[in-house]
């Protein structure tokens, strides 16, 4: 998921258009021939090269990223030359603890992470964190899931906040309240931490983007989902979301229908979104392999965004931005450390009331 933007400073008047996506990538390994894990493709030199077709057919700027086993498998379809890659802590964390290397299954990692590719020259700053607080544990193994991850995009004065999130698989219809489901009790716990992260995003300065696997039918039951409703409640006062694809089935498999990757925004991003040219970048049938799950099990979802930066006056005026409103904004979470990794280089509301009932 993907959350925001917003205008801190003048700017000369003009815009620009960037493309913002989502990809979940199935697992994927730096290492040729071998499966990240259990029911994993071993990906050949091909496949490899045909992720890099659809990197190319997509051709976003900012790619939020889910499956990945971390920077050096991400460099395989995003080399570090044309794009910089941001990946969650628990990728660090699970090398120098040895859960990634464990030689028990049960002790080891799943070794997936969230992350993002941003295509180098386009923003003037980039930077990022984590969300840990969305890696709740999985009472089934006594493992943490999928941490989130948020970069902080920063050109020609203004910011758009986003958060790469991969939400606990094996719940996508059914019911988050009195569950005993393993996989819905966990899907049920994440539902706090991520709404906290978007109503502490809504009241800061910058509007958010968040692209997301859910791993939840959301278009089932609409308004009336488990996790949508309690998400998108209005709260703060005035919050509302908005999330593509709406009212649209997916075409990656046709054996699933009903989207489970989502893109959502808040009010202030949602201004800025061409609704019209959102995107499922599909598979061509000879490249398409569904029993392997290649090139991905996943197909990548996208749309443009247009910054329009606000006229400024008199050329000759420095931005009257305060530098200490940017440090308000993105100041490290509590107990983590907030790095600077690169300076340089409407329509309907999305929700719907639904006929049927949440499970």
């Amino acid at each position: 998921m993907a959350l925001g933007l917003t205008i801190l400073a003048s700017a000369t008047a003009g815009s620009a258009t960037i493309k913002l996506a989502a990809w979940n990538m199935n697992n994927l390994h730096f290492v040729v021939d071998e499966p990240l894990r259990d029911r994993a493709p071993a990906r050949s030199e091909e496949d490899y090269a045909l992720l890099r077709k659809y990197r190319d057919r997509l051709n976003a700027d900012v790619i939020a990223l889910q499956e990945v086993n971390g920077p050096k498998a991400a460099g395989l379809v995003f080399p570090p030359d044309q794009y910089d890659l941001f990946f969650s802590g628990r990728y660090i964390e699970d090398l120098v603890t040895g859960k990634a290397t464990h030689a028990d299954p049960e002790q080891r990692s799943d070794r997936i992470y969230t992350g993002f590719a941003v295509r180098r020259g386009v923003f003037d700053a980039v930077s990022n964190r984590d969300v840990p607080s969305l890696g709740v544990i999985h009472n089934a193994d006594g493992r943490p899931v999928r941490w989130g991850t948020e970069i902080l995009l920063e050109k020609d004065g203004q910011l758009l906040r986003l958060l790469s999130v991969h939400l606990k698989s094996g719940c996508h219809g059914g019911s988050l309240e009195n569950t005993t489901n393993p996989d819905c009790v966990t899907l049920a716990a994440q539902r706090e931490p991520l709404e906290a992260w978007i109503d502490e995003a809504a009241q800061e300065l910058a509007p958010f983007r968040d692209p997301r696997d859910f791993n939840r039918r959301i278009d089932r039951f609409g308004q009336d989902d488990h996790l949508w409703r309690e998400i998108d409640d209005g709260d703060p006062p005035g919050l509302d979301l908005w999330r593509l694809p709406f009212g649209r089935e997916a075409e990656c498999n046709p054996a699933f229908p009903q989207p489970i990757d989502f893109l959502v925004f808040d009010d202030r991003a949602w201004q800025m979104v061409d609704e019209a040219s959102f995107e499922e970048i599909t598979y061509d049938p000879e490249d398409q392999d569904l029993g392997r799950g290649t090139p991905s099990d996943h197909c990548a979802i996208g749309v443009s965004l247009e910054l329009t930066a606000e006229d400024g006056g008199d050329d000759d005026q420095p931005p009257d931005t305060d530098p200490t409103d940017l440090d308000l904004l993105y100041a490290p979470a509590a107990g983590l450390e907030g790095e600077e990794l690169r300076a340089g280089a409407g329509a309907s509301r999305r929700r719907r009331t639904s006929t049927a009932t949440s499970p």
